[in-house]
């Protein structure tokens, strides 16, 4: 079968006689079967009896051509037309939400990335501070001879300005001073640390902590032999 021109098949349903198709059957031997149109008369079928003279499926030949007639035709044919936006639509809509799932993926990804990132950046804060935690501790113990018990009410701040506290009263029991210059600007260094960031563990605090345990342990220990 040839593609059909369904343009041409409504263009020819479109000028033919419009409204319901009538098949006029009168069985017999010498039978009539025609097809009328509305106005029609019996020597005005569309179709007269002898169209389908001594046809054996004549009444139903007669049946169908009345049947598909133009409104049928065009009918369908419209049928077939939203039938084919829907298609269109759909293929749109398809297309549509691929590309949406395409750019879901790559945003999770990404979000899968920044997470790996933000988890190992996490795991180097908590090494970070366990290890500024570490050496204050031994600075506090060198200082006091106590380790520190870390609480809510006893913060890294708290600790470094007991071993502040402890080196300023061992200065002051000494007729020269046993603090040496690196120790003091240690100390200044973090205390000028301490002013611009919070107690908080950053890089900042542990490179302090680092400095101030260098220069005071010593001094400490030596203040503590000499007292």
């Amino acid at each position: 079968m040839s593609e059909i021109n369904y343009q041409a098949l409504r263009d020819a349903a479109e000028k033919a006689t419009q409204g319901e198709w009538v098949a006029f059957i009168s069985p017999g031997k010498y039978g009539t079967y025609a097809v009328h149109t509305p106005g029609d008369n019996h020597h005005g079928d569309i179709v007269d009896w002898p169209g389908f003279d001594e046809q054996k499926n004549a009444e139903n030949n007669a049946r169908y051509i009345a049947a598909f007639n133009p409104e049928v035709v065009q009918a369908l044919l419209d049928e077939r037309e939203r039938n084919q936006q829907y298609i269109k639509r759909r293929d749109q809509e398809n297309e549509e939400i691929a590309l949406t799932v395409g750019k879901l993926r790559v945003e999770l990804e990404e979000a899968k990335k920044r997470i790996a990132e933000l988890e190992k950046s996490e795991e180097q804060l908590i090494n970070e501070r366990d290890h500024a935690e570490s050496t204050l501790a031994d600075m506090y113990f060198a200082a006091t001879g106590d380790r520190p018990e870390w609480s809510n009410c006893f913060s890294f701040s708290d600790a470094v300005d007991a071993v502040v506290d402890r080196i300023a009263d061992l200065e002051a029991k000494q007729s020269s001073p046993v603090v040496p210059e690196g120790l003091i600007k240690a100390v200044r260094f973090y205390e000028q640390v301490k002013r611009e960031n919070p107690p908080v563990e950053t890089g900042a605090w542990k490179d302090a902590v680092d400095w101030v345990l260098k220069e005071a342990c010593p001094a400490v220990n030596i203040g503590i032999k000499g007292e």
